[in-house]
């Protein structure tokens, strides 16, 4: 499901852009622990921040795709190699 991959995006960018400063424990320390800390501060919908600028980058390259499919699935058709 997209909104879940999106959700662990939040989290996966959050973890990696933390400073870790020697001797000291980070903001974030698990996957499931920052949904909670992120929920708790911020509240659900902090999940899906940046929601719009991410599907603008994954829509172009599944409809890429999705017409590359279609394209070698109707010419497989036509020659006879991929029938229905």
């Amino acid at each position: 499901d997209l909104l879940s991959f999106i959700l662990l995006d939040v989290v996966k960018t959050r973890m990696q852009k933390q400073i870790i400063k020697p001797g000291k424990k980070t903001k974030y320390t698990g996957i499931f622990q920052a949904i909670g800390l992120i929920v708790k501060e911020e509240g659900y919908l902090a999940l899906w921040k940046g929601i719009t600028p991410r599907l603008m980058r994954i829509m172009p390259g599944q409809a890429i795709t999705f017409m590359t499919y279609e394209a070698v699935s109707s010419s497989l058709t036509q020659r006879g190699y991929f029938l229905h």
